[in-house]
């Protein structure tokens, strides 16, 4: 593909810049460029086309309305800086005279973190030269912790407000990432595939229309104006392996094309601290895993034509992407498994449709697309084994994880969004969304559940689910554009059918149908050095398809299911001071949380089960402060405290829990970081940056603590507190260090890095007692072709 591009491309072709203002200083935009008489697209709203050429001279033309505005001949010469500026003469020129006009673009990341919302935005464009995935630096950003059961290709959850799981919803490029599989989610995702990160807490944008309860993320994939192409290769302790590609093309009529993909395998064979069962009594040993080995693969190919009078942007992508995971152990690291293991493909089609109507007031953007899954659960195998990997007992029932499955699935996924923005006037604006998203499930497991009645396997009934999300919202500029304010109503339905089992085998047929509506406000105020935000969302979080089906392995059906909802407020100030070679910003976030009907994992014999359960009260705050003293070094730390409580109880026998701490959910975390930058080292135009980044966790409960008996936040805990708290060795929190140091050459084409993680080998754990890993070490190469 990358050769068929090329030579499609044109290897002596160069991208050419138009810019097109009018006599004051202001962009032009929708005005046709000539190029020898050939029509080259239409100006975009900041005055620019660009399109490429090769070396020569060319006679440029500047068309309105089939009258020529202006004319220049311009001599291209490929490796120069081929921008071109036209000035169109105005038939009120005298009515105005400007000397000096200056323009200043905010960047896509200030313009999102100055909304209304409570929103941070993580820039990569800097960051490709970095080891490891995308969760590494989510978990850095002020009030977010990623939560995972291990290494590469294990679950991952994101805490974010007091919230986790799925309260929190992941997006990439707007459409919910559960649709492109587990070769592209927070856990195998290098860095070098994403342009941004957005993470918008407690509050979700319009744009998205999404049924979040916490917030939600947004992955945006890497996207350029000019031609390029880069791999990158990590190799890393615990025979990991990653690598990625990236190629972007684009020819002088504005067609585009390109790919992304990645690579991932490790063997996950990290030490953990278990218990080892000898011939008198258990004691605890340090061994390695040996079944958690993780493959991945996912590659999107794309093309596209750009700046045309019927479209601004319209681009057809095709994924592929599979993930092969072993399994190793249950939560509590009680349980060990040696041959059960997971496999998925996925096949997924997308378009892309972006256009401004009547004079750029209108902007239209619609994105749909259709998946395909083939998934495998097996666990078969009648021998067990023990943490050494030995075979410890033969000829058992199937299945080491309760009864044994042969499960194999498949999916189809239909989800579309439609974006509506218009320009009422320079200070009124309209927004309009809508997410739909469809599910059909069907697929066998002669192990699975089985309906006593009809005598069918349960998982060959197909069982269906949509959801229908809509967002109706006023957005307005006061005082002098200072003031900005938003106001949104939110639509949530969503329809399911599919059969239902009990505990004792019986099954039929059921459905649900539901709807919900749900509101949003929100005010910013901004002036010099001050910005000041306030937002409130009444959220609901619709059941999923999982929660509502189960996995026909561990977990039942409840077609019951009610919405999660919940009233999130968020107060954000931040103050800065930016001077030419320094900076020191100082930004703080208080938060509520007031939760219903929370989706509860019930657990029960000999399935499982999600109810509606509880309810929670969460409080917090975020405090985060970066400085930066000279152009050479910045530095900064956060930390975040969120009091999630468990409120309402009713049942008598469980009132004593009420107004106690929710479970093995963090409550106080931060993170510390500096980084250094040295140029022109050993050869001018070269580069060498150190980093250090330290994480804290403070310990949390295991299990469930009446309040009155909850050890002091940083005091000492009793005996019978040690076994309910993790870490469970004493420790007040856990503590890791990274470093990092990076060298980039001055041909601006290569980059070579290491980094150490956790460096102090600290014994670390996210979820209940699933140990993550020691020491690790990474390096990494990125080289960049054009």
């Amino acid at each position: 593909m990358f050769m068929f591009l090329v030579g499609l491309f044109g290897a002596n072709a160069c991208p050419v810049y138009i810019h097109i203002e009018d006599n004051l200083g202001n962009p032009a935009s929708g005005l046709t460029v000539l190029v020898n008489n050939k029509s080259m697209g239409i100006s975009n709203s900041s005055g620019i086309l660009e399109f490429s050429l090769n070396d020569g001279n060319y006679t440029i033309e500047i068309v309105k309305n089939d009258i020529i505005k202006s004319r220049k001949t311009v001599s291209v010469v490929c490796g120069q800086d081929n921008h071109f500026k036209f000035q169109l003469d105005s038939p009120n020129s005298d009515s105005a005279n400007l000397k000096e006009v200056t323009i200043q673009n905010k960047s896509v990341k200030k313009q999102i973190e100055e909304s209304p919302f409570s929103v941070q935005v993580i820039d990569f464009k800097k960051q490709y030269d970095k080891a490891g995935d995308v969760g590494d630096f989510l978990n850095r950003a002020s009030g977010v912790k990623i939560r995972t059961n291990g290494n590469i290709g294990s679950q991952v959850q994101v805490n974010l407000g007091g919230l986790q799981g799925k309260a929190v919803r992941i997006f990439k490029d707007g459409i919910p990432i559960e649709l492109f599989g587990h070769g592209f989610s927070l856990g195998t995702i290098p860095v070098n595939m994403l342009d941004r990160v957005e993470i918008y807490k407690g509050v979700m944008p319009v744009y998205l229309a999404s049924d979040a309860l916490g917030g939600g993320v947004n992955l945006v994939t890497r996207t350029s104006t000019k031609d390029f192409a880069e791999v990158s290769y990590e190799i890393a302790s615990f025979n990991t392996h990653r690598a990625t590609a990236n190629l972007y093309l684009q020819n002088k009529n504005n067609f585009y094309g390109g790919f992304n993909g990645s690579f991932n395998y490790s063997d996950n064979n990290y030490k953990v601290n278990v218990p080892i069962q000898n011939a008198t009594n258990e004691e605890y040993r340090n061994v390695k895993r040996f079944h958690d080995m993780t493959r991945s693969n996912y590659g999107e190919a794309f093309v596209g034509l750009k700046e045309k009078t019927w479209a601004d942007d319209l681009r057809l992508t095709l994924i592929y992407s599979d993930f092969y995971k072993q399994i190793q152990n249950d939560a509590g690291m009680v349980s060990v498994y040696g041959q059960a293991f997971s496999k998925e493909q996925n096949y997924t089609g997308m378009i892309n449709y972006r256009k401004k109507f009547f004079d750029d007031k209108l902007k239209v953007n619609f994105l749909t697309n259709y998946s395909h899954f083939n998934t495998k659960f097996i666990d078969t195998t009648t021998v067990r084994y023990n943490w050494l990997g030995e075979v410890i007992a033969e000829n058992m029932q199937q299945g080491e994880i309760r009864t044994g499955n042969n499960q194999r699935m498949k999916y189809n996924f239909v989800s579309s969004r439609l974006n509506l923005e218009y320009e009422l006037s320079d200070r009124n604006f309209l927004e309009f969304s809508q997410l739909y998203y469809a599910q059909r499930r069907k697929g066998s497991d002669p192990l699975g559940a089985v309906s006593v009645i009809d005598g069918v396997d349960v998982l060959t009934v197909p069982a269906t689910y949509r959801k229908d999300n809509m967002a109706f919202a006023w957005r307005s500029l006061w005082l002098d554009k200072k003031l900005e304010s938003i106001v949104a109503t939110k639509y949530y339905h969503y329809y399911t059918d599919g059969y239902t089992t009990d505990n004792y085998g019986f099954a039929w047929k059921s459905s649900k149908d539901d709807s919900q509506f749900g509101y949003l406000g929100g005010l910013k105020w901004e002036e010099n050095n001050y910005l000041l935000k306030f937002s409130y969302e009444y959220a609901t979080r619709l059941p999923d398809e999982y929660e509502i089906f189960g996995d026909a392995r561990l977990v039942k059906e409840n077609l019951d299911l009610n919405p999660e909802k919940s009233h999130n407020l968020n107060l954000n100030g931040q103050y800065s001071i930016i001077k030419e070679n320094s900076s020191l910003t100082f930004s703080a976030n208080l938060f509520y949380r007031k939760v219903q009907d929370i989706i509860f994992l019930e657990l029960d014999i000999p399935f499982n089960r999600y109810i509606n359960y509880e309810n929670s009260e969460i409080k917090g705050f975020e405090f985060e402060t970066n400085y930066a003293p000279a152009k050479w070094l910045n530095t900064g730390f956060n930390v975040t405290y969120q009091d999630i409580r468990r409120v309402g109880i009713k049942e008598a026998a469980f009132k004593y829990l009420n107004d106690s701490r929710v479970p093995n959910i963090p409550f106080l975390f931060g993170n510390f970081w500096a980084n250094t930058f040295f140029g022109n080292l050993f050869e001018k135009g070269d580069s060498l940056n150190f980093t250090w980044n330290a994480n804290y966790t403070h310990r949390f409960f295991l299990v469930e603590i009446p309040k009155n008996q909850e050890p002091p936040l940083f005091g000492s805990v009793k005996d019978f507190q040690t076994s309910l708290i993790i870490p469970r060795d004493g420790r007040i929190g856990q503590f890791s260090n990274d470093v990092g140091v990076y060298y980039h050459f001055a041909d601006k084409k290569t980059t070579v890095s290491g980094e150490c993680r956790n460096i102090g080998d600290v014994r670390l754990y996210d979820n209940f007692n699933v140990q993550r890993p020691g020491r690790s070490f990474h390096l990494k190469l990125v080289y960049n072709f054009f």
